[in-house]
Parts: structure tokens; C-alpha cells; sequence
């Protein structure tokens, strides 16, 4: 097990974080059963690590919010992306009158971690692309679930991202920035996804100068906007989208789960995502998972029912599409309603009001027999490998082309909130 951290007095951690009510009842012991057999020993994490990572939700990202904090202090905000997008091209040395706070910002950036391994890195890139635009329809259904935790819900709510007619653009770029990040030697000096995740960490960054002051935002409830434990848990996604992509047909190993992770974790490093317990081995992983599990009780409600119906909603047919691309939608529509009748929990579909997806969720197993063969080819025929990822990079592209137009994505926050 990887070293515990130092502990963190539990009056630092927000009261949202609900592990320590709910380990010792019905739902710590639910999920016990549930994932402690994926694990030797005890599923449970020591008491000093749960309470670092709990306290993680009383940390943003020091270097970028102070850099941000600086902008709008000293008048310069509306210089700050043309200033990221100067230093990400030609050094940070290249930016006329750099502040302190930005030159600190890149230092960090261009520091490579003791623990970096590139190996791992363009392995695990290549683990996520296998998995094409499943791994796009799966992470956007699994966030339903999410969509219940208040601390969730109330920074996409209040700036308006991932509700109404907006869902389908932010997810769309949610999409453009995986696509970006996982591309080979994305995340090198120069490449399109280190910027990429640069610009979102400086969007967090906004986000959190705006939403922190909010009167609806309840910073002993809550902790920060966008902290440290809540952007840990969208990597931890990652752990459990290998494993459930399993349910299809892909065929992944230990090592290739391991790297797939080391990946993640150096595209959170860029993203200033540096929590106190990042697991090693996959009994960490599921071990973490454990914590998630318990961590947040579900808040359900009008804002929860909105984001989730958001999401599906953007894949129906507008009234004015006709013909063939009508019946493009209602197949895209029907495929996802399958998805999220699949991965998601029928009493999750239930409280946020998503469609039952009926016999639909069935529809993904329609994929096993083609995984299965496409995963067991590339590791037994010559030269399948480096085609199958070819033709994977190529289908997310079109995808996201066919949806996008081709616009690239802004990566930049909203100026208004909604309320």
C-alpha cells in the first residue's frame, strides 16, 4: 500500500465529505461487499489517509489561483489567456513583463515529477485510445451519478455549463480536451494537449475566483470550488472506466490499467491536480473508489433532475432536423439512453429523471464480440496494434468533427453566472 500521507485534523474537512458517517452503517458495509472483493485484505483505507483526502476539499491549486487572484487584482485578466497561450509556445522568458505568479506557474509546469515515466505515459495514452468513443458516451453517463452531489451540482448550476441548450457544447469539449490529451506526445513541449490542459486549469482557476464568493456557495459545507478531491475523483473515473469497459469486451491487463492511470495522473499534474493520496497499485484504486463511494450523500433535487436531463436531452433531434440527420440523432439518442441504462443505476436513471432506457440497455453488449477480437488481435497479430490505434484516433476525430463542425474548443469560463 502507498505510504500514508500526513493526516489533516478533521475540523479541516467540509462537512459534505460523508465517509466517516457512512463507512460504519448500511452503506459502508454495502459497498464493502461490493468492492472488497476486488482486493486482498481489508478494502478500507487508514483513517489518517481518508482524512487527507477528505481535506483535499479545502484545496484549489495554489499556483494558478494565486496567478489568477493577480490578474484581476492588478488589472491584467483580460491579458491572461493570450499570456498562457505566449508562454506555452515560446517559454515563459518570451512574455513581456511576465508577473512573478505566472513565472511560478511555469516553473512548476516545466518541472517534470520525480515520478514521471514517458513510457507510462504514451502507454497509458494509448490504453485510453483503444477505447474510442466509448470511453466519451461512458464518462458522459457516469456523471449522472455525480450530478446528485450538491458540491457537484452547484458549480455547473451556476454557471449555466452543463444545463439547457450549453450541455452539448461543454461536453463536446470535454471531449476535444480527452481527445487532445491522450493524441502521442500530446502532453510533450509544444503539444496540443499540454496546452489544452493548461487552458482548462487557468478555467478552473476562474471558475474558482468567481463561484468562491457566491452567497450559495458554503465554503465550510462545501470546501473550495473545483478542489483538489473532486477533480482526483474525475481521474479516479479513469480507474473505473478500464474496469467497466471489461463489460464490453476490451481486454485490459494489470500493467496496461497501471499505466493508463500514470497518464492520467501526469495530465493532473498539469492540471495542478496534486492530491494527497495517489494510488500505485489497483487495490489502491479500488480502495479509493471505496472512499467515493461514501463520500458525498446524494442531494436530489430540481438542480440535480436539470443537469442530468441536460445531458441526454442534447442528443435529440432538434424539430428542425429532418430526414437522415433526424434519423442520425434518434440512433446517437437511443445508443446513449443505452449507455446510461447499462453503467448507471436504475434508481439513479429514477430520482433524476432520466428515460428508462428499456431493452436499449442491452445495446452495448452488441459490442463485446468486436472487442473482444479487436483486443485479442492486437496483442497476438503483427502490426494490428499501431493500426487499430490508427483507426481508433481517426473515429473520436470524426466524431467530434461531425458534431463540432470543426470549431475548436474555447476552454473558456462563462462571464455571467445564471443566478
Amino acid at each position: 500500500m502507498t505510504a500514508t500521507p500526513a493526516p489533516r485534523a478533521l475540523d479541516d474537512i467540509p462537512s459534505c465529505f460523508a465517509y466517516f458517517r457512512n463507512e460504519p452503517g448500511p452503506a459502508g458495509r454495502a459497498a464493502a461487499e461490493k468492492l472488497g472483493r476486488f482486493v486482498t485484505g481489508s478494502i478500507k483505507l487508514p483513517a489518517d489517509t481518508v482524512r487527507a483526502m477528505g481535506g483535499d476539499r479545502c484545496r484549489g491549486d495554489v499556483l494558478s489561483d494565486t496567478f489568477i487572484e493577480a490578474a484581476f487584482a492588478d488589472g491584467y485578466a483580460g491579458k491572461v489567456r493570450k499570456m498562457v497561450d505566449q508562454a506555452l509556445a515560446h517559454g515563459v522568458g518570451s512574455v513581456e513583463d511576465a508577473p512573478a505568479e505566472l513565472r511560478a506557474l511555469f516553473h512548476h509546469l516545466d518541472t517534470e515529477p520525480d515520478w514521471l515515466d514517458w513510457n507510462l505515459v504514451e502507454r497509458g495514452a494509448q490504453v485510453f485510445r483503444q477505447y474510442g468513443t466509448d470511453a466519451f458516451l461512458y464518462f458522459g453517463v457516469v456523471t449522472i451519478g455525480g450530478y446528485r452531489r450538491e458540491e457537484i451540482q452547484k458549480p455547473l448550476v451556476l454557471t449555466g455549463a452543463y444545463t439547457g441548450g450549453s450541455a452539448f457544447g461543454r461536453f463536446l469539449e470535454t471531449c476535444r480536451f480527452w481527445t487532445d490529451v491522450s493524441e502521442p506526445d500530446a502532453l510533450r513541449q509544444g503539444g496540443a494537449g499540454r496546452k489544452t490542459a493548461v487552458m482548462v486549469r487557468i478555467m478552473h482557476s476562474m471558475i474558482r475566483h468567481t463561484i468562491a464568493p457566491h452567497q450559495e456557495w458554503d465554503e465550510k459545507r462545501f470546501g473550495v470550488p473545483l478542489n483538489q478531491y473532486d477533480q482526483f475523483t474525475t481521474i479516479m473515473l479513469s480507474f473505473l472506466l478500464s474496469q467497466h469497459m471489461k463489460r464490453l469486451g476490451y481486454r485490459i491487463t494489470e500493467e496496461e490499467t497501471l499505466a493508463h492511470m500514470h497518464f492520467w495522473r501526469y495530465v493532473g499534474y498539469l492540471m495542478g491536480v496534486e492530491p494527497a493520496f495517489y494510488p500505485e497499485t489497483t487495490e489502491d484504486w479500488w480502495r479509493a473508489s471505496y472512499v467515493l463511494t461514501l463520500s458525498s450523500d446524494p442531494h436530489d433535487g430540481a438542480d440535480s433532475r436539470r443537469l442530468s436531463q441536460s445531458f441526454i436531452d442534447a442528443f435529440q433531434p432538434a424539430p428542425e432536423d429532418q430526414g437522415e440527420q433526424r434519423a442520425a440523432k434518434e440512433r446517437e439518442y437511443r445508443k446513449v439512453l443505452g449507455y446510461a441504462g447499462f453503467f448507471v443505476p436504475a434508481a439513479t436513471l429514477a430520482v433524476t429523471g432520466v428515460p428508462q432506457a428499456g431493452l436499449l440497455r442491452w445495446q452495448p453488449l452488441t459490442r463485446f464480440v468486436p472487442n473482444l477480437v479487436t483486443s485479442t488481435a492486437r496483442r497476438v497479430v503483427p502490426g494490428f496494434a499501431a493500426a487499430l490505434d490508427l483507426r481508433r484516433r481517426q473515429s473520436r476525430t470524426a466524431w467530434l468533427s461531425h458534431h463540432t463542425g470543426g470549431r475548436p474548443a474555447a476552454f473558456a469560463p462563462v462571464e455571467r453566472l445564471s443566478r
